[in-house]
């Protein structure tokens, strides 16, 4: 974990992004964040719904393989992921129902429900003609024994602790604003001037990053804030435990750090401007009336080139929250007959998913 220097930059980096792009409020960025971070931890249960585009995608070509690139490319820029579910904390179970659209030549949109509770993961199999999947499994749900998949793995289940969670985005995020300049990168918006597409907020902080930002935002990662971050997980064991991390990975990262010189990172950094000729990431985040953080989305365009090879396109996703803490609906977990074995998926000839067949 963190071997090369420059991946710990790229991932420090959108780790402060991310942050960044939870930041709320009408106060200032960081108050209003804390609000936000302390409100998110009160939440047992909501409703979800998101959507995912890819848009003017230009992936890297080569003589050997220009024409099977520009049909993945093709095809990935005419799909879009969508999303649906639900969450409750207790008892704990958690629900999405994906659904892919193909437009074009080959229009198709396919649904796949999935089921989630603290033992077991249900995956519906959906009905896509060209796969030719057995007509006995069509329909039915897969199911995973995470108790005994993290078994097989060798550690022990991972449950989704939302309180641990919330506290460690807590302490990350005073680390964080703690070094970096909170209005170089926000600003509030109205949200009728946001482009927002729900109709239940309140209040928008809009979060806008170019190119020309990275460098300053790199640099104070790697010297200020990353040290402070890997101080935080290695005194605490159920952070640890929550990020599956080993006190060597976090030993080895602070060698890295510590051994990181100036010279080599803007060594990297010019790379990056060589390499990179476009990014532009624009983020609205919305609180709604009861100071939930309830909305967000991101758009994030590029352009760059790496051996004489060109990559472009723009990507946007949007999320929101509603019905927080109220009367969630949720299906619940698939009835027993609905659910194939290992055996029945042994019988057909294809590999179980929650016991040895993985």
């Amino acid at each position: 974990m963190f071997k090369q220097k420059k991946a710990l930059a790229a991932i420090a980096a959108l780790l402060v992004l991310f942050l960044l792009a939870g930041c709320t409020g009408s106060k200032s960025p960081e108050e209003t964040l804390q609000d936000a971070l302390k409100k998110s931890s009160q939440i047992t249960s909501y409703s979800m719904n998101g959507s995912l585009q890819l848009s003017d995608l230009k992936l890297p070509e080569s003589a050997e393989d220009d024409q099977y690139t520009s049909m993945v490319g093709g095809i990935l820029g005419n799909v879009e992921l969508s999303w649906t579910g639900g969450y409750r904390k207790d008892p704990m179970l958690a629900e999405i129902n994906l659904q892919v659209a193909i437009k074009g030549d080959l229009a198709m949109t396919v649904s796949v429900p999935i089921i989630m509770n603290e033992q077991k993961l249900w995956v519906k199999v959906p009905n896509i003609p060209m796969l030719g999947l057995p007509a006995e499994i069509v329909g039915k749900y897969i199911e995973v024994d995470l108790k005994e998949l993290a078994a097989q793995q060798g550690g022990d289940i991972q449950s989704l602790d939302i309180g641990t969670t919330q506290k460690l985005v807590n302490d990350i995020s005073a680390i964080v604003f703690k070094h970096v300049d909170e209005d170089t990168y926000l600003k509030d918006v109205a949200v009728k001037d946001a482009g927002v597409v729900s109709e239940n907020l309140k209040k928008v902080v809009q979060m806008h990053v170019t190119k020309d930002q990275v460098e300053p935002l790199i640099q104070t990662v790697v010297n200020d804030i990353a040290p402070e971050i890997i101080d935080l997980l290695s005194k605490n064991e159920e952070y640890r435990k929550l990020l599956k991390i080993e006190q060597s990975d976090l030993d080895e990262a602070k060698k890295s750090l510590a051994e990181s010189k100036d010279s080599d990172i803007s060594k990297d950094l010019e790379e990056f401007k060589k390499s990179v000729q476009t990014l532009d990431i624009l983020s609205n985040i919305g609180i709604d009336d009861k100071g939930y953080a309830s909305y967000s989305d991101a758009k994030v365009a590029f352009a760059g080139t790496d051996a004489g090879q060109s990559a472009s396109g723009t990507v946007k996703i949007v999320q929101e929250l509603t019905d927080i803490n109220g009367d969630v609906q949720l299906s619940g977990e698939p009835k027993a007959e609905d659910v194939l074995t290992d055996e029945q998926l042994s019988q057909l000839g294809l590999p179980g998913l929650g016991g040895s067949g993985l």
